[in-house]
């Protein structure tokens, strides 16, 4: 008897210990661990009892086993309960987030909101409606499906090359790298004997502190404009988050094109293709002549790349052709080598044909992932409320989309190839 009784004890131990692991508050826990305390406790007391007491004695300790049961039992009732009741509450919200009508209600809040505090105020009125409450601020949280998935759908769209730079998840990073060379001897680790005396390796140490600024789409909608609601959210979303990943892309590679006093200048970004002087992190050289492939496995090789990282190359869409005509004269229809056989050609992982190279760059090469981006999420451009004002005086809704970034190379990790000086490109 006493041996099932113990194992029985154990058994109601290990099942409500199960609890401690759920979501219950900390007084709550306090609770359950006291009375798994006193179980376990019982169960020393009945094992160590004689075989000739332990029949009466193991009577008299059944009403306490009884009553912390039954504490036990209420809790895990309770907890069950609770559980029960979020599980319905994620089924409410899902149910109602993944409708059409989410989308319509949305969409209708934006249009009749004034500005960015009413969409706060009404959307969450209407997550109240459907039996959806959340707390102030976390309204970005509990967009429609459908409004996500448009986010979501044009950064897979358009952001392209942009998936494969490092996202550092900070507001500002301070770059640190080590600018000796990583074959220099005295930068090597070295080997140890016995009784010898070790000597330090060599840091050269660099920083780079890059920060962001925040980068907007502003669109103005003429209140005489009819739209319908669906067509409404969709436009502002796709056209504001698409128009801000161009800009983010092009401040990369070449920068905004903008003047550098001027107040709408993107210049959070180290724009590679803009340099024309070599410096600690792009390598600039010029082509040898009005263009031949070699310059550009120069350019690829410059690049320093002791991990073998994927290296990308961007050049104009009439210079790939160039580089991928592998026959045709007068007479013969040309044939034309694939990206990835160019790409092996050159050296490089990945080729991307950009049609705003300016004539003043051949290609540049980039390892990406040695490109540290702040501010900007991956997959997501946009911080997903969108934010409405009204221009009364023109009688114009405006809408605007906001986010903030920034981004810059570490050591050579990065190449442009100029024109020749006498180039048909700078004609």
């Amino acid at each position: 008897m006493k041996k099932s009784f113990v194992k029985y004890l154990k058994g109601a131990i290990a099942k409500n210990e199960l609890l401690l692991t759920n979501s219950i508050s900390d007084e709550e826990k306090k609770l359950v661990e006291d009375a798994i305390a006193e179980l376990n406790a019982i169960v020393d007391e009945v094992e160590n009892l004689p075989e000739d007491k332990s029949d009466e004695a193991m009577e008299a300790l059944k009403e306490t086993v009884a009553n912390l049961e039954q504490s036990l039992r209420a809790m895990s009732e309770k907890f069950n309960l609770m559980k029960k009741t979020e599980e319905e509450n994620e089924i409410m919200e899902n149910n109602y987030l993944s409708s059409k009508q989410a989308f319509a209600d949305f969409a209708n809040v934006i249009r009749n909101s004034k500005n960015s505090a009413d969409i706060k105020e009404g959307w969450s009125n209407q997550l109240i409606e459907n039996g959806i409450t959340i707390t102030q601020g976390a309204e970005s949280a509990y967009l429609p499906d459908a409004v996500k998935s448009m986010i979501a759908d044009v950064w897979d769209r358009e952001a392209c090359w942009l998936n494969r730079v490092r996202f550092t998840g900070a507001k500002r990073f301070n770059l640190r790298f080590n600018s000796a060379q990583q074959d220099a001897l005295n930068s090597r680790a070295k080997g140890w004997k016995k009784g010898g005396t070790k000597t330090a390796q060599t840091l050269t140490l660099g920083a780079k502190l890059i920060e962001g600024q925040f980068i907007y789409k502003l669109q103005e909608i003429d209140a005489q404009t009819k739209f319908d609601d669906e067509s409404l959210v969709e436009y502002v979303l796709t056209e504001l988050a698409s128009q801000c990943i161009y800009e983010i892309r092009r401040a990369i590679l070449v920068g905004d094109g903008r003047a550098s006093n001027s107040a709408d200048k993107v210049s959070s970004f180290e724009s590679i293709g803009a340099k024309t002087t070599t410096d600690a992190y792009t390598t600039v050289i010029t082509s040898t002549s009005d263009f031949v492939i070699d310059d550009i496995v120069t350019m690829v090789d410059s690049i320093v790349n002791p991990q073998n990282k994927e290296v990308t190359v961007f050049m104009s869409k009439s210079t790939f052709r160039t580089l991928s005509r592998i026959s045709g004269g007068e007479g013969v229809t040309p044939v034309y080598a694939s990206k990835d056989y160019v790409a092996e050609q050159i050296g490089a992982a990945h080729i991307e044909l950009i049609d705003y190279l300016p004539n003043t760059v051949v290609a540049i090469a980039m390892i990406l992932d040695e490109y540290y981006v702040v501010g900007l999420e991956k997959g997501n451009v946009l911080n997903p409320l969108i934010v409405k004002d009204i221009d009364i005086y023109k009688n114009l809704d405006v809408y605007r989309a906001e986010t903030f970034a920034g981004g810059g190379a570490s050591i050579l990790s990065t190449a442009v190839l100029l024109p020749a000086a006498n180039s048909s490109s700078n004609s």
